[in-house]
């Protein structure tokens, strides 16, 4: 078995219960598989400004793919390997469906998160989620009075679109819209929260580009993920891990299942296998 990169996920996967850190167990493992030039790569639904804070300091994690495959980039250069993006006409007819309505909402485009105004200026109204208290507290975000207006007159194509507490006499119409306009993919489990990415996304397409540039084969590559996004790349990896905490269907296309992540899943398979 020749592997010769690691798609780690985060949440579920990699982080721990707080969904911003790492162990140190799964950091040393990380580490480790590199020191042996094994590449660690990010693959995910966050967006790049999202991304946990041990992981965005750590130089030896060159690319990352990000938004589930909008966007792949290599850290080093800031080179766009790939993206796949709402066009800035769709960005802007999607933002007219939630935006102005009091809905905390990040849209995620050029790796940045963009956040309306009003509810920037009143947080404390809004179920702001635990993992996000870090980013707002150092005011990451770019606030927009009104994001369809800035993302079509700037030429911008999002990436993807996370909502949260929805109210529950918003909940249907909002994804009724979303889905009405044919280009939206929502996320398993969409109600008080939804997440959407465009429809034509494709994470294998954005892995192949990657892959073509490392001179890898999803044979070389060990996968470790948990969720319905993760699961068409952990069946067709040549090492396919998936956490104990994963839904079983997931589980039924890993090789392998680890640990959950809360005991560390991601560093015992790594030690099983690589190390």
């Amino acid at each position: 078995m020749d592997i010769r990169a690691i798609l780690i996920d985060f949440d579920g996967t990699l982080l721990q219960r707080d969904q911003i850190y790492v162990s140190f167990r799964n950091m040393r493992a990380l580490e480790a598989a590199m020191e042996k030039g094994i590449h660690v790569i990010p693959s995910t639904g966050r967006v790049e400004d999202m991304f946990p804070p041990q992981i965005e300091a750590m130089k030896k994690i060159r690319y990352w793919v990000t938004s589930n495959g909008a966007r792949v980039v290599d850290k080093q250069t800031r080179e766009v390997i790939y993206q796949s993006l709402f066009t800035p006409e769709e960005s802007a007819r999607i933002c007219e469906i939630f935006e102005g309505q009091n809905i905390y909402s990040e849209i995620s485009a050029n790796g940045l998160i963009y956040m309306e105004n009003e509810v920037c200026a009143h947080l404390e109204r809004y179920p702001v989620p635990p993992h996000h208290v870090w980013f707002l507290d150092l005011s990451r975000q770019i606030v927009l009075d009104k994001p369809s207006e800035f993302f079509l007159a700037n030429n911008i194509g999002i990436e993807k679109v996370n909502i949260y507490g929805v109210p529950e006499h918003s909940q249907k119409p909002i994804i009724n819209a979303l889905l009405e306009t044919s280009i939206v993919d929502i996320s398993e489990g969409a109600g008080r929260d939804i997440q959407f990415f465009p429809k034509r996304l494709d994470r294998a397409q954005a892995l192949d580009a990657l892959f073509a540039r490392l001179g890898l084969a999803y044979e070389n590559v060990m996968t470790l993920g948990d969720s319905a996004l993760d699961a068409p790349i952990i069946k067709r990896s040549g090492l396919g891990v998936a956490v104990e905490n994963a839904p079983n269907w997931v589980k039924e296309q890993a090789t392998y299942v680890t640990a959950p992540f809360y005991e560390d899943g991601v560093a015992q398979a790594i030690e099983k296998f690589l190390l």
